[in-house]
């Protein structure tokens, strides 16, 4: 008996390792792109710099600038990637990749605890992987490791508060629930949203009830939000600034213009840029009838959304609940910054995919005994692929152009200017690429 759980439990690891080498590997093929680029974002600069203070002093990672949220984790992350890699943007990027990968993993199993099914669950890893919904621009710039990690994060957290209710009896004294404080801890480090946390848990019980058996306002679930109240009071009482505030917008009108735009560019990332003007004539067209198209799409969403309130399973109804969370703490910030603002969709398009998978493979079930025909779901998937591959190739060619722009050139100066004038050892790296 033993032996068979000893062999079941090294398949499981066995396939796990398969599943991220595989992950990884279409990762690095699906962004191979982005490994020639140079720093190109003015927040690339900035925590470069910031990594040359931290050399200087280690109180320089409890310090924001202006216009940057509290973040002292991202900050020594980034500050290891700096000692590691030197100013070669090449090993950063290949850095976020890695980070990306091991996103898509957890999504598995994320998936696979709430949902029980390893196929829509590999489906979910696989369009993460791809960049669905999300389009990769946390991957393509430097600075996104702030996203990577805030997700990575939230991911762990989730999932290690989530197999301890279903498979734990929700123990508080659990290795799981134990794990899942570290991690939420450690994203209170890391981003702001992270309370976003909080609202996912609270879904999390309201549609799981019947398989916990707990109320809401349970031990644990108590004791994640003490923690989060917490250090929300010391954020307060210890930091004169910790967040963007000029950049906030506290209109209703505004905020929900905002949540409506960032669930529709999942579906539709497509915005006016030069990109699209140098786009073929296909892109061009769909681009003339984009408001009609946006509109139709948030309807679509919308009733999607009511019609899996009703009458989907409770996986579904938790990952729609999902995207809704998550997008929340965005919508507060001025829309849209750049050409494509889908940076910040990329913790947000977990629950896209996830809900993508499901409908495909139920789909696909549902065609079981006709052939070939079985297949024809799975097309919607690949054209979100196809998609997120497009967006890709187009973002990367802008910005190897704002990395060549005057104002990025600058950036680049001022910032060996500085290296040169630093009196010890944190001078000596491989030159700026």
């Amino acid at each position: 008996m033993a032996g068979g759980k000893n062999g079941e439990s090294f398949r499981s690891v066995r396939n796990s390792i398969l599943l991220f080498g595989f992950l990884l590997v279409l990762s690095l093929i699906f962004f191979s792109l982005v490994r020639d680029n140079s720093f190109w974002q003015s927040g690339d600069y900035l925590f470069l710099n910031q990594a040359l203070d931290i050399e200087q002093s280690w109180e320089n990672l409890f310090v924001s600038a202006p216009q940057q949220p509290f973040q002292p984790l991202v900050k020594a992350v980034f500050y290891l990637e700096y000692k590691l890699f030197g100013m070669d943007a090449a090993k950063f990027y290949l850095f976020n990749i890695l980070i990306h990968s091991i996103n898509a993993l957890l999504v598995y199993f994320l998936v696979v605890t709430l949902l029980r099914d390893r196929l829509v669950a590999i489906l979910s890893s696989l369009l993460f992987a791809c960049a669905v919904g999300n389009y990769g621009k946390a991957v393509m710039v430097v600075s996104g490791i702030s996203d990577l990690l805030i997700t990575l994060l939230t991911l762990l957290t989730l999932l290690f508060y989530f197999k301890n209710d279903l498979e734990n009896e929700g123990r508080i004294k659990s290795f799981w629930f134990l794990g899942s404080v570290l991690f939420f801890v450690l994203s209170l480090l890391s981003k702001a949203t992270s309370f976003s946390i909080l609202g996912c848990l609270v879904a999390f019980h309201f549609f799981f009830r019947m398989q916990t058996r707990k109320r809401l306002l349970n031990r644990t679930f108590i004791t994640i939000t003490l923690v989060a109240l917490a250090a929300l009071i010391g954020k307060l009482l210890l930091l004169q600034d910790t967040s963007a505030s000029e950049h906030l917008v506290f209109s209703a009108d505004a905020v929900l213009r905002n949540f409506a735009n960032y669930l529709v560019r999942m579906i539709f990332p497509i915005h006016a840029s030069k990109e699209v003007a140098d786009s073929g004539p296909i892109v061009r067209f769909i681009y003339k009838s984009a408001t009609e198209i946006r509109f139709v799409t948030f309807l679509c969403i919308l009733s999607y959304s009511v019609f899996g309130f009703l009458f989907a399973n409770r996986t579904i109804r938790f990952f729609i609940a999902w995207m809704y969370i998550t997008v929340i703490p965005f919508c507060f910030f001025d829309f849209p910054r750049d050409w494509l603002n889908i940076q910040y969709l990329y913790l947000v398009s977990v629950g896209f995919i996830m809900i993508l998978s499901a409908g495909t493979v139920s789909a696909s079930r549902l065609l079981y005994h006709r052939h070939w025909r079985r297949l024809i779901p799975y097309t919607v998937p690949a054209l979100f692929v196809f998609l997120s591959q497009f967006i890709i190739f187009h973002l990367d060619r802008n910005y190897e152009q704002l990395a060549a722009s005057p104002e990025m050139q600058q950036m680049k100066s001022d910032l060996l200017l500085k290296h040169e004038s630093m009196p010890n050892e944190a001078s000596k790296f491989p030159k700026l690429q």
